[in-house]
């Protein structure tokens, strides 16, 4: 039964444009905030009130078409913008959120009034219903982790919830109407198991894309005592989901024995993992069955957040002092050359480069173990930098300047966190061979096994085997192993002594 689009647009009372404009033709005028205003504040209302529930989802359906281009061009301003959000893109993302929330509402309650008249015989509605209420509660998550926060608890409910009012997995097999709302709401865990937060921002929109693609590799099943041993047992990629809690579920290695399984579920991403890994192995020139449109560094970071890896191996102890933190390569670059790193006073004054002085921000230091640090933004200049970038942490109690890497970002109680791990506990500024170009050197890297590293531009290393670096006054040759980080603003390799 499909209805022109005009015809669609016919049926929105936008009572602010011109008789005769439809709403795409007059949107020129208007800014994307006023588009949003309207749509929540005044249309959607009228659509609530709407008795008949084709009808009513006929005008829902109308009313997402015509606030796509807003909602497109302020999650595009929210993934862009420097940490912590001005403001101006925090009230801009509130208002999406708030949208796209309402538009979910709308298509929940046609759900639920289908299931209430017709719980024998669901209409197809339903499906198409409930299908679209979870793809925008999936959007909604998604924008929250543009702008590193979390999401909500009731919009993991609301997934939960739509997904065990249509679905079942342990008595009906999917068909056609089941089929989406399932792989919708595995990519909305798969994309949750992924960690948005340890990836950097700029590729929010492959690791979703990704996630949307591996979620025909998910299984889910009931959870039942024996499914747990089951899955225990198998050593892989597991979660517990538990519908009446507000989250994505747990690995199952981290269940205590008094967990509930009444109305869990198990999701399996143990084939997920596979997929990943035939990405990470194939051949130049060659396909994968999924072929993931993400580069090799992404892939590996991918698998470590699902594999587990990231599993935390020193408890950490809590203290709040505050810190200056530099972001950047070619901040710390500089902070290192300049010689400012041993007092925090050496640049209070003047920076010796005044088109381009060094600028910080400061943080409060919340947690510290052996190898890294979890800090919380108080204020200075918003951050450019995200997962995988260098940063320069300089305690005030402290002269000591530690050079991390950030693993991780995240808004948490309305302050920005990240999860910083130090990368070496000696490190030099050196001049690379050829253009003198300067380069960070690591002298040793507990992280990643015994031998030095070197952090340089990305390209900087294409093709080099052999380099020969002073330290100390001394020229020493080294040999270029693999890369251990990389990203668009640096690369990290390790470095071993040639054999004798």
């Amino acid at each position: 039964m499909n209805i022109p689009l005009q015809r669609l647009r016919e049926l929105l009372p936008f009572s602010f444009l011109p008789p005769g404009n439809d709403f795409g033709q007059a949107r020129g005028d208007v800014s994307p905030g006023d588009v949003i205003a309207h749509i929540s504040y005044e249309l959607l209302p009228q659509i609530a009130r709407q008795r008949g529930l084709l009808q009513r989802f006929r005008r829902l359906e109308a009313a997402c078409q015509e606030a796509e281009p807003a909602l497109a061009e302020l999650e595009e301003q929210i993934g862009k913008a420097p940490l912590p959000l001005s403001a101006s893109v925090n009230k801009a993302a509130m208002q999406a959120d708030n949208l796209i929330k309402r538009l979910a509402q709308g298509y929940n309650s046609i759900s639920r009034r289908i299931v209430e008249r017709h719980a024998a015989d669901p209409a197809p509605l339903l499906y198409r219903a409930a299908h679209r209420a979870m793809t925008l509660i999936a959007r909604r998550q998604l924008l929250a982790y543009r702008a590193c926060m979390s999401p909500s608890g009731s919009s993991w409910r609301q997934l939960h919830t739509l997904y065990q009012m249509t679905c079942d997995p342990g008595l009906t097999a999917l068909n056609t109407n089941t089929a989406p709302i399932e792989h919708e709401y595995l990519g909305a865990l798969l994309l949750a198991y992924l960690d948005p937060g340890r990836q950097p921002r700029a590729e929010i929109e492959s690791v979703w894309r990704c996630a949307q693609q591996l979620a025909a590799y998910v299984m889910v099943s009931e959870a039942t005592a024996e499914a747990l041993r089951d899955s225990v047992a198998a050593d892989s990629c597991f979660f517990l989901v538990h519908p009446d809690e507000g989250s994505s579920g747990l690995p199952l290695p981290r269940l205590t024995p008094d967990r509930p399984l009444a109305n869990g579920l198990i999701v399996d991403c143990s084939q997920v993992l596979a997929a990943i890994d035939r990405n990470i192995t194939r051949q130049p020139g060659r396909s994968a069955l999924p072929d993931l449109e993400a580069s090799p560094a992404l892939l590996q970071s991918l698998r470590a957040a699902l594999g587990g890896r990231n599993i935390r191996r020193f408890n950490r102890t809590r203290f709040y002092p505050r810190a200056d933190l530099f972001g950047g390569l070619d901040q710390v670059t500089r902070l290192l050359a300049e010689g400012s790193a041993r007092s925090r006073r050496a640049i209070d004054g003047h920076s010796p480069h005044e088109d381009y002085p060094l600028t910080s921000s400061e943080w409060s230091l919340i947690n510290e173990s052996p190898d890294g640090f979890l800090i919380r933004y108080i204020h200075g200049g918003q951050c450019r930098f995200g997962p995988g970038h260098i940063v320069a942490l300089r305690p005030r109690e402290s002269s000591r300047l530690h050079i991390c890497l950030v693993r991780r970002i995240a808004t948490e109680r309305k302050r920005l966190e990240l999860a910083l791990q130090i990368l070496s506990p000696q490190v030099s500024v050196v001049a690379l061979p050829g253009d003198g170009s300067r380069a960070i050197f690591l002298h040793n890297l507990p992280t990643y096994g015994p031998h030095a590293g070197l952090i340089a531009a990305p390209g900087t290393l294409d093709g080099v085997q052999r380099l020969s670096l002073k330290l100390v006054g001394n020229s020493i040759e080294w040999q270029v192993g693999k890369t251990l980080e990389s990203n668009e603003e640096l690369e990290l390799v390790a470095l071993e002594l040639p054999p004798r």
